[in-house]
């Protein structure tokens, strides 16, 4: 096999979880595609990871032989996914327990939302979808559980791998004009003027809540203030967001909703989507039916006013002369950077945002950007170092060289590995 793709794939399958809010398995007629041991592959699941591949990769399946053996490469991997789980759960040393999901699954979600420029580009997603965040989160519950289980264990049978200097060099050797280039990279530093809404805007946002609180509690019909006044999703069901257990929401609204009797109303709750209150409908162990009132945070054109005077007046303090770090350190509302100079450290060229790689194209190290908006606010970014692409050095990039022959190694045995266990058990294909 080609080294490339040994390299693209490295040590996991190639196409395990891709997350988006859109591809659900529902758009495609249901099928069996492949029976493994006791379990199925459905056509929908192996035309969702097609949808993907194509959008990922720009495959023409108008050449329908390309197209069938793209369909084919991809089963044979789900296959190999199914027997890489089916081994794990049978492997007593694994332990995923409903925390480790409910992490995961939350790391997963954050993720899918940093795809949008904000928060409320995230909730009318939802909302177009007919999604509310926990229905979101359930969607995703069993893959993410499933993954947890295989990358454990394939930790586990993978980490046994060694691989020698002498390896490593016959590597290097065989396979260096195949190898990936050092990617192009810049080095930023930056003062961030965040555009999220100030303390005035919260308190008036709280005592917006708490009025609707006082209606819901003064006897008005919880479901439909939701439905006229919730900023969630859910607010088109009366703000019903149906059962679910501990740890399936934010840890502030789980706490207060636990806390609640049926027919209780909560205070005033705050997380990291706005304030709610919360309506306990039904209670049966440790799971809940709820109801809720959001009123999420959105700047204030105030808000968005005094950010934009304030970067306007740093941007002319380092015009003037003024040292870039000092000011990261008086005016930037990144606390992990302010006390660094603004330091962020290194991004490859592709992993910035669009907008920020707009603005650096034509910046040399040394220099700083005009204002650039985000979903976070207003940054200036300072170049400190650019490199550009290079084939890899044996000697200066060995550590990489290294990695990448030891994950080649490791893929060589974990196809050997497959190939075994295929043999163990049963598997026929339909599709």
């Amino acid at each position: 096999m080609n080294i490339r793709r040994f390299i693209k794939i490295l040590i996991v399958l190639s196409l395990v979880c891709i997350w988006s809010l859109t591809g659900s398995a529902q758009e495609f007629l249901d099928g069996v595609a492949a029976v493994v041991d006791n379990r199925i592959i459905l056509v929908s699941e192996v035309q969702s990871q097609l949808k993907l591949a194509v959008m990922n990769t720009n495959i023409d399946l108008t050449d329908s032989v390309l197209a069938d053996s793209l369909r084919h490469e991809i089963l044979q991997q789900m296959i190999d996914e199914k027997l890489l789980l089916i081994e794990a759960e049978k492997d007593t040393a694994i332990k995923v327990t409903n925390h480790d999901v409910e992490e995961a699954l939350t790391d997963h979600i954050s993720k899918i939302k940093e795809q949008f420029p904000s928060e409320e580009a995230f909730q009318a997603q939802l909302t177009a979808e007919g999604l509310t965040y926990k229905e979101l989160r359930s969607r995703y519950r069993d893959e993410v559980r499933n993954q947890l289980y295989k990358e454990m264990f394939l930790q586990r049978q993978l980490s046994k791998v060694v691989i020698s200097s002498g390896e490593v060099k016959e590597f290097y050797n065989t396979y260096k004009d195949s190898l990936p280039q050092r990617p192009a990279g810049v080095h930023l530093a930056h003062i961030l003027i965040s555009t999220t809404p100030g303390q005035a805007t919260r308190d008036s946002l709280r005592e917006y809540a708490q009025k609707l609180r006082n209606k819901a509690m003064s006897g008005e019909d919880f479901n439909l203030l939701a439905k006229a006044y919730s900023d969630d999703p859910s607010a088109k069901n009366g703000g019903d967001l149906g059962w679910f257990g501990r740890g399936e929401m934010v840890p502030e609204f789980d706490k207060a909703a636990f806390s609640l009797q049926p027919g209780q109303i909560s205070d005033v709750v705050e997380t990291q989507f706005g304030f709610h209150i919360i309506k306990v409908t039904n209670k049966k162990g440790n799971k809940v039916k709820a109801s809720h009132i959001l009123v999420s945070f959105k700047p204030s054109s105030d808000d968005i006013k005094r950010a934009e005077i304030l970067v306007d007046s740093v941007y002319n303090l380092l015009l003037e002369g003024s040292d870039f770090g000092e000011l990261a350190a008086k005016y930037s509302d990144d606390e992990n950077s302010a006390g660094n100079n603004g330091d962020i450290g290194w991004f490859a060229s592709d992993e910035l945002f669009p907008e920020f790689k707009r603005v650096i194209k034509d910046i040399q190290p040394g220099e700083f950007s005009q204002p650039v908006l985000s979903r976070y606010g207003y940054h200036i970014l300072k170049v400190l170092e650019k490199k550009t692409s290079r084939p890899l050095d044996f000697t200066e990039d060995y550590n990489d060289i290294e990695e990448i022959a030891k994950r080649y190694k490791t893929q060589k045995e974990l196809n050997e590995w497959l190939k075994q266990t295929r043999e163990k058990y049963y598997i026929e294909v339909k599709l």
